[in-house]
């Protein structure tokens, strides 16, 4: 982490969503973004520290095997989406999340993965 604030990327479609609300409620900072090949780019940058990638499940695996194609591991996604089973057996070490528990488990999700991904850049 670059700065004193975490930078998320929220992948969604559409405007302001519960997500962000609830991320920037917990101190994140969060940028929005609507197009793939845009979060795709930018989810490497020194300044970003996670990409939350919230989208139908084909849609989600997608977006989320580009990235990890493009830089490794060296990017935390989340993902949110209604066939959480579904991606988590197609990413395993991908954290994902249903909408229909992002009030209970969004925030403490994000935090795990960012502290796992500092402690493996670490060691």
């Amino acid at each position: 982490m670059s700065q004193l604030v975490p930078h998320l990327l929220l992948r969604a479609d559409g405007g302001g969503s519960h997500s962000s609300a609830l991320l920037r409620n917990a101190g994140y900072m969060v940028t929005n973004i609507s197009n793939d090949v845009v979060a795709e780019r930018t989810a490497g940058v020194p300044e970003v520290d996670g990409v939350i990638v919230e989208l139908p499940a084909i849609a989600a695996i997608a977006v989320a095997r580009r990235i990890e194609a493009r830089y490794g591991h060296k990017v935390v996604v989340l993902v949110i989406t209604p066939a959480a089973e579904a991606v988590h057996r197609v990413l395993p070490s991908t954290p994902v999340v249903n909408p229909a528990e992002l009030d209970n488990d969004l925030i403490s999700t994000i935090d795990l993965a960012l502290v796992a991904h500092q402690f493996q850049s670490v060691n």
